[in-house]
């Protein structure tokens, strides 16, 4: 990277991803990215090697981290090879995931920009106002940007960019679980004028009865849940509707969690903004999953699931596939992919160029 940046837990001048690779008998080739334990892979290869790509949702299942004494099997080991096999599902019939996943309400999903991280800027309130201004330049209509600095520099923030991009345009910020309860209560208060989307992550994923709190509290819309397994999700933010928004990412539940909580979300009334941070086939594979997202109510305009387009520097996201998943400024939308499978096709070159390690299973 040329520059680094920055949020509430740090800086960072890397970009890194993890890439599964499937091959078949059948000459098709799949690709996921995503979490995915190697070791435990490699341990349980009997469970992958010789089965269709047609027993996803079985090897999904069979993949959890291994249990305790009495206790329920842990979380999928491996959302990106989940990934990777519904890609091959797709294109062994040659239909692209979406139409896998269910009925497709929607071929092009509205965005909202993730950037206006920290910089080494001299004046942090002037660098991320004329960032922003530059975004709105470029035709976005919703923006997100990052707090969690200190709630006085968080409010200095918020008050620049919303000053700098007007009423008309989305704003929604993360704290990335930088503040207790308290102080994100008190904060959340303060930030309440500049009519914000949503809230993200005030506080670590884990503190349940923080979220109560703020929900009890606050009149924005609180969003969490980019880090965890499905299965927790499930049981801790979705059935006892604590948060608004659910924002789970493919890297930690894969295309079969994600069929889950598509429902339950629904069911439960909590909008799903799915996160996405990596590479350009996460980005592929999030656009089919949120093209099959139901309205979540039957009103002419419901509230529409936005898609998490993320545009800091990142030298290899978008150089491992030859498509351009590209938005259109005209209505603020990017279009879902068309081809079987993902409907991307990737670089193998490209990938060998960045790639940093290598485990095959069966190891050849």
């Amino acid at each position: 990277m040329q520059e680094r940046f920055g949020w509430s837990l740090g800086w960072t001048d890397t970009r890194a991803a993890t890439l599964v690779e499937v091959t078949t008998d059948a000459g098709l080739t799949g690709w996921g990215d995503g979490a995915c334990d190697a070791a435990l892979l490699a341990r349980y290869a009997d469970r992958i090697i010789g089965r269709s790509p047609f027993e996803v949702e079985a090897i999904y299942e069979e993949l959890r981290q291994p249990a305790g004494p009495q206790q329920r099997p842990g979380p999928p080991a491996a959302p990106a090879l989940d990934i990777a096999l519904w890609d091959l599902a797709g294109q062994a019939l040659g239909v692209p995931v979406s139409t896998l996943l269910g009925r497709r309400y929607r071929d092009r999903v509205s965005v909202y920009l993730t950037a206006l991280y920290r910089k080494d800027w001299p004046d942090l309130s002037g660098g991320l106002a004329s960032e922003a201004r530059s975004w709105v330049a470029a035709g976005f209509r919703a923006l997100k940007m990052k707090i969690g600095y200190s709630p006085q520099t968080d409010v200095e923030i918020v008050r620049a960019v919303r000053e700098a991009i007007g009423p008309a345009i989305a704003l929604g910020v993360d704290a990335n679980c930088a503040y207790d309860a308290g102080t994100a209560a008190s904060l959340g208060v303060r930030l309440e004028p500049f009519d914000l989307m949503f809230f993200e992550e005030p506080l670590l994923a884990d503190d349940l009865d923080g979220y109560r709190r703020l929900r009890k509290v606050l009149r924005i819309p609180l969003a969490a849940g980019e880090t965890a397994p499905a299965d927790w999700l499930i049981v801790n933010y979705v059935q006892p509707r604590l948060i608004d928004i659910l924002q789970p990412d493919l890297e930690h539940i894969g295309f079969t969690g994600a069929r889950l909580l598509t429902h339950l979300c629904w069911l439960n009334r909590i909008r799903l903004i799915p996160h996405n941070w990596g590479t350009a086939l996460r980005t592929a594979a999030t656009l089919h999953w949120m093209s099959c997202c139901p309205p979540l109510t039957p009103a002419l305009n419901p509230p529409e699931p936005k898609f998490e387009f993320e545009q800091t520097e990142h030298p290899f996201r978008d150089a491992i596939i030859k498509e351009h998943i590209t938005f259109d400024p005209v209505d603020g939308a990017v279009a879902v992919p068309e081809g079987p499978g993902l409907g991307v096709t990737v670089i193998p070159e490209a990938i060998g160029e960045y790639r940093t390690g290598l485990v095959s299973i069966p190891d050849r």
